[in-house]
């Protein structure tokens, strides 16, 4: 059996583990006598001052839930920064406060707590000086190691936006259409438009809760998947031109190389090219191939029912959702193509051929 197949195979017993020496922390499983939420609430009401960050290329998720929980913060008398390592992309440019998050390299001081949104560790973040800060952890990924000095972690939540959503309900602040429309930005992007198999009836829920608090569905559909740049559709062509099918349909791989990232004039958004390999009849699993800096490769994988590509991306380090999920990996791209394939391909039962 190879190297990857066994450390894939391998990943619910590192697991197990990881849980185990993460007992000590606060969190909702381990302390049945308050509720994780509850002590987020301690926390935000404790104390004056918050910087709150998302994960390196904010996704509507991490962006729609930082901006509702800074401005309910702002509503409750709090100072508030929220941060980001990258800038945005140009869909979430369009929405309203999105040039309130400022790009950094290192967290302003005089915050005496740190919120991370949907980040599964601090270096995921991509910003650095949060030593001798309150770290608050709140996140929907499975592979949440519980890093913070509180957690609220919670996998059965569609997206954080519906967390965020609890969390505000509870503490009784006025969610204004503003608020909403973050919440709701936030859901809708993580469930992929309510298509992904992480979305439930309390995601529709909290939706029909957040229109009837002022959110308009078509103008926030209108700003994120209806005024897209020339230059990620040229992004999108490439992909598309380089788009491979292998283990007989079952498998859509492609590849941005970095000079072709390089020459985008604007931030390079390839956001949402590799689900045009998964939209494929009969694709089980779609592979995209980012060269983010040479010899670096930011991987996206996405999956039917039949594989968890969290698993797959756990195995290099990265992880994510069942269905949706990503790591880094480096080297040469033919070696990088053939390591990330062959647990693909181990996952979905099938042997390879000896060269």
């Amino acid at each position: 059996m190879c190297r990857n197949c066994v450390s894939f195979l391998t990943r619910p017993l590192m697991r197990a583990l990881a849980s185990s020496r993460c007992s000590r922390r606060r969190t909702v499983k381990n302390d049945p006598e308050r509720m994780a939420m509850d002590k987020v609430i301690e926390v935000l009401q404790e104390h004056d001052a918050f910087v709150i960050v998302g994960h390196r290329d904010p996704d509507g998720d991490s962006l729609g839930s930082s901006l509702a929980l800074g401005l309910a913060l702002e509503q409750m008398g709090k100072r508030v920064a929220i941060v980001s390592a990258d800038p945005l992309f140009a869909a979430y440019q369009r929405l309203p406060d999105s040039n309130r998050v400022k790009v950094v390299s290192m967290a302003p001081d005089g915050f005496q707590v740190a919120v991370f949104m949907e980040c599964n560790a601090i270096e995921r973040s991509g910003i650095g000086g949060f030593d001798g800060r309150v770290i608050v952890n709140i996140d929907h990924h499975a592979n949440n190691p519980n890093f913070g000095d509180v957690n609220w972690v919670d996998p059965s939540m569609a997206a954080v936006g519906v967390m965020v959503y609890r969390l505000l309900t509870k503490i009784g602040v006025d969610i204004t259409s503003e608020i909403a429309t973050h919440l709701y930005v936030a859901i809708l992007t993580d469930t992929g438009s309510f298509r992904y198999s992480n979305t439930d009836a309390e995601a529709f829920r909290v939706c029909g809760d957040l229109v009837e608090l002022g959110v308009d569905p078509a103008s926030v559909a209108e700003a994120i998947y209806e005024n897209v740049p020339m230059d990620k559709v040229r992004l999108l062509a490439v992909g598309l031109g380089n788009l491979r099918l292998e283990a007989g349909g079952r498998v859509a791989s492609t590849v941005l190389d970095h000079a072709t990232l390089e020459s985008s004039p604007g931030k390079p958004d390839t956001e949402g090219i590799v689900n045009h390999g998964k939209a494929i009849d009969g694709v089980s699993v779609a592979v995209l191939f980012k060269e983010v800096e040479l010899g670096q490769y930011r991987i996206s994988l996405r999956s039917d029912e039949l594989v968890d590509v969290a698993e797959i991306a756990g195995a290099f380090g990265g992880g994510g959702h069942p269905r949706a999920a990503g790591c880094m990996v480096s080297g040469d791209l033919m070696d990088v193509r053939k390591e990330i394939l062959s647990v693909v391909y181990c996952a979905l039962g099938i042997v390879e051929k000896d060269e």
